[in-house]
């Protein structure tokens, strides 16, 4: 139930287990740790500092849960297990974001990617309800695919129905001209940082989970 049956790049997409087995807790937090690949060099006489920016960004994060019973506790152990550290990988979401702010929330029309080839940190689309003001809000969340983008400043909808969206981290994949725009429950493919350290506990009557440590699978 939990081995899926696809995959992304050649890993098994595991299902999280709060997804498809009935009473099993989802994560209560993701600690969020963003990583940029810029490097810099600092002089040693003047302190001048040169940078390079090599164009990509990743998500990174630290998955928390609370105290569970032990019918959540063995499915999310059988859940690490099959990931088999980071050689399989998952879908999963901001559980604290699952809507925008913003007012793609009650009337976001059908948004689409607006053009092929689109690389970097904008992304061009089209099919919004048109001449709405702030349609997304800072770090609100899209999915294109199996990506997840965070949105880096206020959007709003030309009377065209069109908008240019500032994303983090940059476009993954080429995404395909028409290509569907998610706006509520957004997730994005990730698989485990460690083979090991994903410890539990058992006590009288609570389980826990140390949680894992997670990272974009690019």
């Amino acid at each position: 139930m939990l081995i899926t049956g696809t995959t992304f790049n050649g890993a098994n997409v595991i299902a999280l287990p709060c997804d498809v087995v009935p009473r099993v807790t989802a994560p209560s937090s993701i600690e969020w740790d963003d990583h940029e690949a810029v490097s810099a060099s600092v002089s040693p006489f003047d302190a001048s500092t040169q940078t390079y920016d090599w164009m990509q960004s990743w998500w990174e994060g630290q998955v928390s849960f609370p105290p569970m019973d032990r019918w959540s506790h063995d499915a999310w152990k059988a859940f690490l297990r099959a990931c088999r550290g980071p050689l399989n990988v998952f879908m999963l979401g901001d559980p604290k974001a699952k809507r925008p702010k913003g007012a793609a929330a009650f009337k976001a029309g059908t948004p689409v990617v607006n053009g092929s080839g689109q690389t970097g940190y904008t992304l061009s689309t089209r099919g919004w309800t048109a001449s709405i003001k702030s349609m997304l809000q800072f770090h609100d969340y899209i999915q294109i695919g199996n990506r997840l983008y965070s949105v880096m400043d206020v959007v709003d909808v030309a009377s065209d129905g069109t908008a240019t969206l500032p994303i983090w981290p940059p476009l993954r994949d080429l995404p395909a001209d028409g290509a569907a725009i998610i706006t509520h429950n957004c997730r994005g493919m990730f698989r485990l940082v460690n083979n090991s350290g994903n410890k539990d506990s058992v006590n009288v009557g609570n389980y826990g989970l140390s949680g894992f440590a997670i990272r974009e699978a690019i």
